[in-house]
């Protein structure tokens, strides 16, 4: 391991203690709801005169909500469902409980052009949302919320004149704790169209809308340049994960009605904000051996964390064996990590985990070599990447009228051979406009395809399409091509703007070390879920 990889084994078994310590010492404090960050961690300050500003602007932030949901998201939901033209929102009241703000953490930014916050929130409201539909005779609602979590404010860019700030950027860095107390939720699944969905769906949604890659971009001064980049960045790297093994788990099955201790057959789920990874199932093992790879993009450093939880896969309900987290700060300031790490939360054992960083770069001479390296990895069940792809989709222009002369619904599905992404659906306009950022992992940018495909939501036939060829990247000045597309198969005039970012992920400086972690058993590189 060496003394540098002995000393970060160390300091993490400090921080696994101190951990343990904290949340001890918060079970004593259940009463209180929770411990405030400031008390744990000495760089995190009390914030009470931003809870009094909260608490004065608490009413008026609930009116600011209502005519946002009835002015605004109503319209929306009664035009994406035929079976939803008589919702409405019958009332909306926040309640008297405002948001608290636990603590806050002041870093220095990537730049000397932002700042960055860490405001640790915790939210157990008396809010009351009463919705109707009309044509069903159904009343639904929300009545009480919680909402516990780290969300980071990034001031950017820092300007030389007012407001001083050019943007604030609001994203939660981690999925946070959400809990709905839901009223009529069974009326409204009966609604034709909704039928598919759950109350687990709805709020795993809810919850992933919040999370990193997704970011809510509050422009303060007028015709922002950066509002574009600010909105969806690029990721400052890649990590690239190989799942190798975990030793001495706990064993979950029972024999002969329980009287005989068996094994476990376990899995890794592995977690970076909303993307997601999952392993095989080992049988009837203690001492899996996985041997897979997963890569992960990578936005804020500090802050963003690798989680792996293991189960017990079962026919019912699978068993937790332990869980462990990593922030990718770690991953950055070491570049390779190989290590075994010990398992969290009521689970016994190690993981061992090799995880190696990858800063992308605007440098297509490299892609070669890149490819080169990556014909050493074995590729199960998918290559491994060597560039990733970033599409900003815009805005269309003059889509066309189908023979109903009705405005379509326009919406575009964007795909690289088998991964498609979805854009949200803009209702009844031939000029939409959608400022979505899509990401891609490319195994070979030189060989492969963009096909986008514009659609009207909900009815036959398509609106336009497009092929653009990923190795015009590779020749375009800083890897962008940053324009408008005319689309075929549509109106003569239709066209649709994109900005296309490639980035050629590096290799390491070599592949000895690689192969001595792995073992003579290879590498199954997995999908990751979720950008």
């Amino acid at each position: 391991m060496g003394k540098a990889g002995s000393l970060r084994a160390a300091s993490r078994l400090l921080r696994h203690e101190e951990a343990e310590v904290r949340a001890a010492a918060t079970g004593l404090f259940a009463r209180q709801r929770q411990l405030p960050a400031w008390v744990s961690f000495p760089d995190v300050e009390k914030a009470e005169w931003l809870n009094k500003i909260l608490a004065q602007a608490w009413p008026f932030f609930g009116q600011f909500m209502e005519k946002l949901l009835v002015e605004n998201v109503a319209p929306n939901i009664r035009a994406s469902n035929t079976h939803l033209q008589t919702f409405s929102f019958t009332k909306v009241d926040l309640g008297e409980k405002p948001l608290r703000v636990l603590g806050v953490k002041v870093h220095t930014g990537a730049t000397k052009q932002q700042i960055l916050l860490d405001l640790t929130l915790s939210y157990a409201g008396d809010i009351q949302i009463d919705v109707e539909v009309k044509k069903f005779f159904c009343k639904a609602g929300v009545k009480g919320m919680q909402l516990h979590g780290t969300l980071r404010v990034i001031l950017e860019p820092l300007l030389g004149e007012a407001p001083l700030v050019g943007a604030l950027s609001l994203f939660f860095i981690r999925r946070p704790t959400l809990d709905i107390n839901w009223t009529g939720m069974t009326n409204l699944l009966d609604i034709p169209g909704l039928s598919s969905m759950s109350d687990s769906m709805i709020m795993d949604a809810i919850a992933a809308f919040l999370v990193l890659p997704n970011r809510l971009l509050v422009p303060l001064v007028p015709d922002l340049q950066e509002a574009a980049q600010l909105r969806s960045p690029l990721p400052r790297g890649v990590v690239r994960v190989h799942l190798l093994a975990a030793r001495a788990l706990s064993s979950k099955d029972r024999l002969m009605k329980g009287l005989i201790e068996g094994k476990s057959d376990p899995y890794a789920l592995l977690r970076v904000g909303t993307q997601l990874g999952t392993s095989r199932v080992i049988d009837n093992s203690l001492n899996p051996v996985w041997n897979e790879i997963y890569e992960f993009m990578v936005h804020e450093v500090p802050g963003q964390e690798l989680e792996v939880e293991l189960f017990d896969k079962d026919p019912d309900e699978d068993d937790k064996l332990g869980r462990m987290k990593l922030d990718f700060g770690e991953v950055l300031r070491a570049r390779v990590m190989d290590e075994w790490f010990p398992l969290q939360e009521g689970g016994q054992g190690q993981l061992h985990l090799r995880l190696e960083w990858l800063t992308p770069m605007a440098d297509a001479s490299k892609l070669d070599q890149v490819l080169q390296r990556n014909r050493w990895l074995e590729p199960k069940p998918e290559p491994p990447s060597a560039a990733i792809l970033v599409v900003y989709l815009d805005r269309a222009q003059e889509l066309p009228l189908k023979k109903s002369s009705r405005e379509p619904n326009p919406m575009v599905q964007l795909s690289i051979q088998d991964i498609t992404r979805q854009s949200k659906v803009v209702y009844n306009t031939v000029s939409p406009v959608w400022e979505e950022a899509f990401r891609f992992f490319l195994h070979d940018p030189s060989n492969q395809d963009l096909d986008v495909q514009v659609k009207d939501d909900g009815r036959q036939g398509g609106l336009g399409a497009i092929a653009v060829p990923l190795s015009r990247l590779l020749t375009a000045p800083d890897l962008t091509l940053d324009q408008w597309f005319q689309l075929d198969a549509s109106g003569p005039s239709s066209r649709l703007y994109m900005k296309l970012v490639l980035r050629v992920r590096p290799g390491l400086g070599g592949c000895r070390g690689m192969w001595e972690a792995i073992g003579a058993h290879g590498a199954a590189v997995g999908q990751v879920r979720g950008l």
